[in-house]
């Protein structure tokens, strides 16, 4: 393996035998082949060491830490990577054959950005089709509407990664990535592409579909929103648009709350989100909440 490599894709995982197979075959696959692959094992119990050992060579590297959550495993992958540039991908989700060399071809075209995000789309298990995203502007003044970019999608330069890493507080876990991504839009711009190139798989395992818990759930939030608020270079980046980005947020909250059955707390939290813009009344979410609400006291 050459001195300087493109692309270094850190995998973080955590009792994922059963899937990361999937993923790393993928990762593999790929018709642009100037990378390594680095999977970080979050301290798993099951028998993922096993599963990767026939996997490992000298472009594919393993190591196994004690749990401390993704950020922390994204960020123990990203001080081992010795590529240009950091692809964060998750254990679950599917690399289509084109995602490096879409990416080579956006690193060209815009001379070494500091940070990109490419298309992608939703599925289940079975392959069936959710949605597809994909923009074809930069995304800076997307970020105070909710978080277009998604992990697996999002590359980032190594040396912008190493100076803006993961939050590691484990309350934060769910939303350290869009706290990551908004930080870095309030220094660079934020190219996209329109190539869809990464499947995110919507199984019954995944991470943020699983977080019932409401006090988690509350605290996910409420730290997510104390980090981005109090950033100042985070509220210049939202600018006159604070106000909107914390009602979607107290919004989300309230929705997740109600999904998960605790509708007086959800209802709490979207009283929040009204006082925080009254534009809350034409979001999808607003109403996808008085659906839940009026479900549950009629039945």
């Amino acid at each position: 393996m050459k001195d300087q490599i493109l692309f270094s894709i850190v995998v973080p995982t955590y009792n994922r035998a059963h899937l990361i197979s999937q993923t790393i075959e993928s990762i593999l696959a790929q018709t642009f082949a100037d990378s390594e692959l680095i999977i970080v094992d979050d301290g798993s119990t099951d028998n993922t060491e096993e599963v990767i050992q026939k996997y490992l060579s000298d472009r594919v590297h393993y190591y196994k830490k004690q749990n401390a959550e993704r950020a922390a495993a994204r960020n123990f992958g990203t001080q081992k990577a010795q590529g240009e540039y950091i692809n964060w991908f998750d254990s679950d989700d599917i690399m289509f054959p084109n995602h490096l060399e879409d990416a080579a071809k956006m690193i060209s075209k815009y001379n070494r950005p500091e940070v990109f995000a490419q298309g992608h789309q939703y599925q289940y298990p079975s392959g069936q089709l959710i949605n597809a995203v994909s923009y074809t502007s930069t995304l800076n003044d997307l970020m105070y509407n909710g978080n277009p970019m998604a992990n697996s999608p999002v590359i980032v330069r190594r040396d912008i990664a190493l100076a803006n890493l993961f939050n590691e507080d484990p309350g934060l876990s769910g939303s350290e990535d869009f706290e990551l991504w908004l930080r870095i839009a309030a220094k660079y711009r934020v190219y996209s592409s329109p190539t869809i190139t990464v499947a995110i798989i919507n199984h019954d395992e995944r991470s943020t579909l699983t977080m019932r818990d409401p006090d988690k759930l509350i605290k996910r939030y409420m730290k997510f929103i104390q980090y981005t608020t109090s950033n100042a270079e985070v509220l210049a980046l939202l600018g006159k648009h604070k106000g909107f980005f914390e009602m979607k947020n107290y919004l989300l909250l309230g929705v997740e709350l109600s999904v998960g059955g605790h509708l007086e707390l959800g209802r709490k939290y979207l009283a929040e989100s009204f006082r925080r813009s009254p534009k809350v009344i034409f979001e999808r979410g607003f109403y996808a909440f008085i659906k839940h609400y009026l479900r549950h006291f009629f039945s």
